[in-house]
């Protein structure tokens, strides 16, 4: 991963001139991952035309040396950043810095012009983010390898799952069983939503008892290397209704239509539209509220943004994203299916291609 990381740096440098910055400060800390290969929970780096200087606390000293191969990267070990920034006149000849506006709030962008003083401040969006879009094969392998984690732990819950059981009780197994299998931890608090409480896209798991017959919504992440899996399907606890049956068969057309357009260099905005209006034309337009998906990594959500609200983005070859389109109806039932892909100049790698997604109904 050495030579990822240097070559995302010499991107970055690339794009200075256009960016009118001869200095960069990046503050989000899964930005900082995709640049160095750290992974612990609080850095940050100063970029300059030549310089790449790395800045962390003593918590994670010997983690940093040991993560940290690129060259030409100076590792700084020290508790009040800012105030050796200060000391030490960081970035060395820079006179107009970038800052990640969209990672950092007033408070801390207020005390980092304050700090560096005698220096002109520009707000950068989407220039970071633009570069760790595109993934590895070895960072995919991450992703893939947290898919096959959460493939048995699918099949794990179809195993355990029975009328009676609580949303919760599903949302534990999953924890301790993707825990078990090697997950380093949940990209998120895991949704089990069952029955009517389907119609909530983010119905966190709750006590209701799930009922005979019922759609149960199970949605859920797991992690390896850093990157995470994202994954959601819906299943049945005993003979569900032939409506219900009917708006699973339109959920699941529709994320085989979205996987189908699915490439690198398509609009997002297009790619949305093929998959929605599969459940548009079918009248459900209005109860499939959210984007077709986004993109996936070291954070759950990440760019792309994979919506209609982004007429001008592109996802680009390389990119993991979701295609997950959903049917919620109030006071009846929700469905949604999820799955990861990697975009190739051609088309699509499914991640998740083992987890079954077809409606399996659980006696």
């Amino acid at each position: 991963m050495k030579i990822i990381h240097e070559q995302r740096i010499e991107e970055l440098r690339s794009e200075f001139d256009e960016r009118g910055i001869d200095a960069l400060f990046v503050t989000h800390v899964p930005h900082v991952a995709y640049l160095t290969g750290f992974s612990g929970s609080s850095a940050m780096l100063v970029l300059t035309r030549t310089a790449a200087h790395f800045i962390t606390d003593g918590r994670y000293a010997e983690q940093a040396r040991q993560e940290i191969t690129a060259s030409g990267m100076t590792i700084h070990i020290e508790r009040e950043w800012w105030a050796y920034i200060q000391e030490k006149q960081l970035p060395e000849g820079a006179t107009t810095i970038g800052f990640e506006a969209s990672h950092i709030s007033v408070a801390g962008a207020e005390t980092m012009q304050r700090t560096v003083e005698g220096r002109s401040w520009k707000a950068i969006t989407g220039m970071v983010e633009a570069v760790v879009m595109v993934k590895t094969r070895e960072e995919v392998d991450c992703i893939k390898s947290a898919a096959a984690i959460a493939t048995k732990v699918y099949d794990h819950v179809l195993r355990v799952a029975k009328v009676g059981m609580t949303e919760n009780d599903i949302a534990a197994e999953v924890a301790y069983v993707a825990k078990k299998l090697g997950s380093e931890g949940e990209g998120f608090e895991t949704i089990v939503a069952s029955g009517v409480r389907g119609a909530l896209p983010h119905g966190r798991a709750s006590n209701k008892a799930i009922r005979q017959g019922e759609l149960v919504t199970l949605d859920f992440g797991c992690r390896v290397g850093g990157f995470y899996s994202d994954v959601t399907r819906t299943f049945a606890l005993g003979e569900p209704a032939m409506f219900d049956r009917a708006i699973f068969a339109l959920v699941l057309l529709a994320n085989e239509t979205g996987i189908a357009a699915a490439q690198g260099g398509i609009n997002v905005a297009t790619l949305d539209a093929a998959a929605r209006e599969i459940i548009k034309d079918a009248g459900y337009g209005d109860d499939f509220a959210h984007g077709l998906g986004h993109g996936l990594g070291r954070e759950v959500h990440e760019k792309p943004s994979v919506s209609y609200r982004f007429p001008d983005d592109i996802a680009p070859v390389g990119a993991v994203i979701t295609i997950e389109p959903g049917i919620y109806l109030a006071e009846r039932c929700g469905v949604r299916i999820e799955d990861d892909v990697w975009l190739t100049e051609t088309g699509c790698e499914v991640l998740t291609g083992a987890i079954p997604k077809h409606l399996i109904v659980v006696e």
